[in-house]
């Protein structure tokens, strides 16, 4: 079985300021290259059967113009669709912030494939500083996770979730893998590790806070 762990290793995270609706945005990047074909990768991740498997349950209609619905998540629209290789989305969560989603598949070789995906978000000040880019960079360390794990074909999706004993621990490192790329963004380096110690304790079940 694949240490989830090791997973985290293998993913670079960045930290942008960037522009969404003409207004000031955070983006976090996500990339990490998968050993499955672009192709498999990319029905993975639009088919809807395929995306129950290891995200979630979705629902709408999947093509440019269109809404989706994920079950007990983000909703929003299909803004951009570049069959096979990328894909652009509006994704809501309740009252958040105005955000997209863009994801994006690169063949590296006939095997193996990079996959990027990048969330844009107008992030209050006050949240981003209390819970950093964690806030959104673990829970999307964790759908990678899921995807690494399904193209595996190791069992993963809502009916196969982790026990917390295994995933509070990926939790923790993930905060503090988006620590230090907030650090590398120019972040304050004290604040950004208790940005992540926050993040981590509302991730694991310890902090009735809201993300954003």
């Amino acid at each position: 079985m694949v240490d989830i762990m090791d997973t985290l290793t293998g993913i670079t995270r960045l930290v942008k300021t960037t522009q969404l609706n003409h207004q000031d945005a955070t983006s976090v990047v996500l990339q990490q290259e998968v050993s499955s074909p672009a192709h498999d990768v990319w029905t993975a991740c639009t088919e809807a059967e395929r995306i129950r498997q290891w995200f979630l349950p979705i629902t709408g209609d999947l093509s440019v113009g269109g809404r989706y619905a994920l079950e007990g998540n983000a909703s929003g629209e299909i803004l951009e669709c570049n069959s096979g290789r990328s894909f652009r989305v509006s994704w809501q969560m309740g009252h958040g912030p105005d955000s997209e989603l863009e994801f994006t598949i690169t063949p590296t070789n006939t095997d193996h494939s990079l996959v990027e995906l990048r969330h844009t978000a107008m992030v209050d000040p006050d949240m981003m500083g209390t819970y950093g880019p964690g806030a959104v960079g673990v829970g999307w360390d964790a759908a990678l996770l899921g995807i690494y794990q399904y193209l595996r074909g190791i069992p993963t999706g809502p009916a196969n979730q982790l026990p917390p004993a295994v995933m509070n621990p990926f939790m923790a490192a993930s905060s503090e893998a988006w620590a230090e790329a907030a650090i590398a963004n120019g972040a304050d380096p004290a604040a950004a590790r208790e940005a992540a110690r926050r993040t981590t304790a509302f991730y694991t079940g310890t902090d009735d806070a809201v993300t954003s």
